[in-house]
């Protein structure tokens, strides 16, 4: 017979086993890191086409001191004691006299109707002088005689009227100024209204005198033809061909290419104005200084540059528009695309403060996570490491794609799932119970990251090179309108954001906007 203390050891040794069988369902999870995918480089960048636009002036002075010189087109027309017979019999004299030419004002010409049933396609048809069209004109003094008929003479003198030449000018593809006569007008303020014989004198003179006038204006224009802007494009082509550095490390390129202009436009003086603008597709590189982009300066694109019209409507409109003028419609926003880096830290950091302290339970069994972490995999992957505490101990390992959601402007990691050696781990070694949670639905809807600090440092380095000196006689000046997140890749450095700006940039030379 046993002594009586011996059941008391056998329940001593049974609580020792239930309690050593408890402790071991305190299960330690530590899988090893998830292996490094081989570089994948960053995708393209599919930047936008920018214009940048800058102003051009012709000097038109020697042009007008010829036609104020009396040998090219007099300043007198004296036929009052020479009388001009016509074919028909009558005979007729007159005298004019006139001032100094000058330039008119562009738009001073105003359309030629103004009625209500004018096809669509015409609409332009009113502001065309705008950007193609050159004016100039004078006052004139005048009498016309036919006996026994006259006007203007004696105490009628003078009648009143102007002489107006009208030009074309435009610029050939390799930036000289072209121009012709497109036609010479006599606007009577005073009119002599006189006939003899069928013939109507006041139309002779006047076509007397504007034929003179066109022919003076024709040799004058050889002035015009001799002028080029293609020193002052070739200097602003060459310095937008060099990288601008933002930062010891940052960089914008514009990545110029073809170059049109808008027309030119009078202010009424002997200056006139045109536009000149070039395509661009700026980014932000870093790095070392990267080398100077483009070759020679271009020709001259003389059809219209594209004005972002679409469909068969738009392009049939589009059709009838002079050159200039559908130049003069075409974008000239100015938008820069740039991968901006995120640092996995960083990152980090944020993403522990969300995730720490969150709970994930089945049934009786817990945990609770102590620590996250974000890490670069290559192959445009990112590795989430995920500590915990509780009735499970360790870590798991999830690998997912970064992916931009434009909408809420913040990056998710989309396909979510544990890594292969975090996941043999649990269905070899369990516990099971921590396979079937929601931890990894908990993880996905915390693993949000913004991307404010991109944003912000993009629209500064932006701003910094919209104004700024690039040489002593060109400056940029612009502003930028917003900055949006276009995309997102991963390597195993850092988290890039693909960022593109919207604004506008125009460039200053020697001061003039």
């Amino acid at each position: 017979m046993l002594p009586p203390s011996i059941p008391k050891t056998f329940l001593a040794l049974f609580l020792t086993v239930s309690l050593t069988s408890c402790l071991a369902r305190e299960y330690v999870v530590r899988p090893p890191a998830p292996t490094l995918l081989p570089t994948t480089p960053n995708p393209l960048s599919s930047a936008t086409e920018s214009t940048v636009s800058f102003p051009v002036q012709v000097d038109l002075s020697p042009f007008i001191h010829a036609t104020n010189d009396d040998s090219v087109i007099p300043k007198k027309f004296d036929h009052w004691r020479n009388p001009i017979k016509h074919p028909k019999g009558a005979e007729y004299k007159y005298y004019a006299e006139r001032d100094d030419f000058a330039v008119a004002p562009s738009g001073s010409r105003q359309a030629s109707s103004t009625n209500s049933g004018t096809m669509l396609r015409d609409w332009w048809k009113g502001i065309e002088p705008l950007s193609s069209s050159l004016s100039i004109s004078t006052a004139l003094r005048y009498k016309i005689g036919a006996h026994p008929l006259q006007c203007g003479d004696g105490t009628e003198w003078p009648k009143r009227g102007t002489l107006n030449g009208n030009l074309t000018v435009g610029m050939t593809p390799n930036y000289g100024v072209s121009a012709s006569v497109t036609g010479v007008t006599l606007n009577a303020i005073d009119p002599c209204k006189i006939s003899i014989n069928d013939t109507d004198v006041y139309q002779e003179v006047k076509n007397q005198l504007t034929e003179r006038v066109r022919v003076g204006l024709s040799n004058a224009v050889a002035r015009i033809n001799a002028l080029t802007a293609r020193s002052r494009v070739e200097e602003v082509w060459h310095t937008l061909r060099n990288p601008i550095q933002l930062e010891p490390d940052a960089w914008l390129l514009l990545n110029i290419g073809n170059v049109w202009h808008s027309g030119f436009f009078s202010g009424g003086g002997d200056l006139i104005d045109d536009t000149i603008h070039i395509t661009a597709k700026p980014v932000l590189v870093f790095g070392a200084k990267p080398p100077s982009a483009g070759g020679a300066l271009p020709q001259l694109e003389t059809e219209p540059a594209s004005t972002g019209f679409h469909g068969a409507a738009d392009a049939q409109l589009y059709g009838t528009l002079p050159r200039t003028l559908a130049n003069q419609l075409a974008s000239t926003g100015f938008n820069v695309v740039a991968d901006i880096p995120l640092d996995y830290p960083s990152l980090s950091r944020s993403l522990a403060a969300r995730l720490q302290g969150k709970r994930v339970a089945v049934k009786g069994d817990f945990i609770h996570i102590t620590d996250a972490a974000i890490l670069g995999r290559g192959g445009n992957q990112v590795v989430l490491r995920i500590a915990f505490e509780g009735d499970a101990t360790g870590h798991l390992y999830f690998v997912g794609k970064p992916e931009m959601n434009t909408l809420t402007q913040s990056v998710q990691i989309g396909g979510l799932r544990l890594d292969l050696d975090s996941e043999q781990l649990l269905q070899k070694s369990g516990p099971d119970w921590l396979a079937r949670s929601s931890i990894r639905e908990l993880v996905m809807g915390d693993a949000v990251l913004g991307v404010t600090p991109a944003i912000d440092r993009m629209r500064d380095l932006v701003t910094k090179a919209l104004n700024r000196e690039l040489s002593p006689a060109i400056a940029t000046q612009g502003t930028v309108t917003s900055v949006q997140g276009i995309g997102v890749f991963a390597d195993v450095n850092a988290l890039y954001v693909r960022l593109m700006t919207d604004g506008s940039l125009s460039l200053k030379v020697d001061g003039k906007q």
